[in-house]
This record gives structure tokens, sequence and C-alpha cells, in this order.
């Protein structure tokens, strides 16, 4: 059977089944796949399964809907197929036996599903592109404070100095 296999924050580790001929996504409580995301519209795609083709329609959502980064209004669906609906992520999947890909069809990217939580590798490194934050500039700023903080102290000397003397 097809599934979407949530990729985004807010549906990781969730799996949707299209079990329907008909499956509605969208904000509204009536859609089939409800998500409570504001990038999703109130009835944002549909997927429709009629033989062995799964298609996604957009139902004119505000934010569009997409299939492996390409801006659609109708797709045919094909195994590992990444598809946004507003901001959120799924992977559609689909046992071989179970769907025909159009002939004509380009591949779809080539997608690796990890099990578990995602985590940032230990070694990770600032990605910055001017490399990472030196830390020279903190030995400066201690001069120029303490240097202040010398000519601070015999100004008041002097002040000091010159009411004491002319009195």
């Amino acid at each position: 059977m097809a599934v979407l296999i949530g990729m985004s924050p807010e549906v990781k580790g969730k799996n949707f089944e299209l079990a329907s001929e008909k499956v509605t996504i969208g904000r509204n409580a009536a859609n089939m796949i409800v998500l409570d995301h504001p990038t999703v519209s109130g009835r944002h795609c549909l997927i429709s399964h009629v033989g062995k083709q799964y298609t996604i329609t957009d139902l004119g959502s505000t934010n569009g809907t997409r299939v492996n980064s390409q801006e659609i209004r109708e797709h045919t669906l094909r195994p590992k197929d990444l598809i946004q609906v507003g901001a959120i992520e799924f992977l559609f999947d689909a046992d071989p036996s179970e769907i025909e890909v159009p002939a004509d069809a380009t591949p779809a990217p080539e997608v690796v599903v990890a099990e578990g939580p995602a985590t940032a590798p230990i070694s990770f490194t600032s990605l910055s592109p001017f490399g990472p934050r030196t830390r020279d500039r903190g030995t400066a700023w201690y001069v120029v404070f303490a240097v202040a903080g010398v000519a601070a102290l015999l100004a008041l000397g002097w002040f000091l100095y010159s009411v004491f003397t002319a009195g």
C-alpha cells in the first residue's frame, strides 16, 4: 500500500497510508490528512489512486504544492518522490509492484530514509563561508580597557592633586 512518510519536524516519524481512492490534504478538519500549519491551505491538495497510478493535484493552494522541488498543478507520483505541501515535506513510497510508472517519467532522485531521530555529528563545525570566529580580538579589548583605566586614574590623581595644592 502506498504511504506518505513525514519528513518535516512537524510530521517526522508519522506515516499516512493512502488507503482510499481520494485523499485530501489540508488544514481544514474535513480533510483526510489534517496539517495544522500556517503554510498549508484549508484544502491544499488531493492524491487520487486510479488503477496502478497515484496522482497529486494542487487544489488552488496559496503556497503551492511541489514534487521534487518543482511546483505542480497535477503530477503522477513515483516511489521516492519528495512532496512539499506548503512547508511540510513527505516522501511518497509504494511497493514498485503496486505502481505503474509511465515510460517517459524521469527517475526520482535517490533518497535514503534513516531510521530513528536525526542527530548532529560529534565533529560539527562552523558552516560559515568565512570560517570559524577568531578569539584574538579579546586581547586587544583588554589592552584598550587597561589603557583607558590607567588614563582615568591619572586624570583623577591630577584632579585631586590640583584641588589639594590650590588651597
